[in-house]
C-alpha cells in the first residue's frame, strides 16, 4: 500500500469501489509475447487499480505489486457479446488507440470490459473497446490538479 512518513496508507490509495467481476491488470514486456494478469480487486478515489500486493494482505496499485514484468495496463480480453447490466467506470479511464487518440471509458459490462461510445457511429451506441480495432490499452488518466 501506499504510505505516508508514518507509515501509514495514502488516503486516496484506499479502496472507493470494487471492480467488476473478471477485471485483470496486464504486465508486460513486449507486446508481442504474452505476459502475466492478476485480478483487480478495486479502484482507488483516484481511479487507481489495485491488486494484491506482495504477501496477499493488501491492495496495492500494479506498479506495486511485485511482479517482475512492467505494467501494462487493465487488461483487454475478447469475449462474449456485449452485456448489461452496466458499472460507471471511474474517471479518468481512457481507450488509448495507435494513434494516440484517447476516448473515455464510460462504463464497464457484466463481464467487467471496458465500455465506450462507438466513434464511428452518429446514434452514440455503446461499443466494447476490445472490438475497436486500433485499440491499444485501456489506461487511467489522472484528472489534472
Amino acid at each position: 500500500m501506499m504510505s505516508d512518513d508514518n507509515g501509514e496508507r495514502a488516503r486516496g490509495e484506499w479502496p472507493a469501489v470494487a471492480a467488476p467481476p473478471g477485471m485483470r491488470a496486464r504486465f508486460e514486456d513486449d507486446p508481442h509475447k504474452p505476459g502475466v494478469t492478476t485480478p483487480i480487486y478495486a479502484f482507488s478515489n483516484e481511479g487507481h487499480p489495485l491488486v494484491l500486493g506482495p504477501g496477499g494482505t493488501r491492495l496495492v496499485r500494479p506498479e506495486m505489486a511485485g511482479v517482475k514484468l512492467p505494467y501494462a495496463g487493465i487488461d483487454v480480453q475478447f469475449g462474449p457479446p456485449l452485456a448489461g447490466p452496466f458499472t460507471s467506470a471511474p474517471a479518468g479511464l481512457v481507450a488509448v488507440f495507435d494513434d494516440g487518440r484517447e476516448r473515455p471509458v464510460l462504463f464497464y459490462d457484466v463481464h467487467g470490459r471496458a465500455v465506450l461510445m462507438d466513434p464511428d457511429d452518429v446514434t452514440c451506441d455503446l461499443v466494447l473497446a476490445e472490438t475497436i480495432p486500433d485499440l491499444k490499452r485501456v489506461d487511467f488518466r489522472p484528472a489534472p490538479a
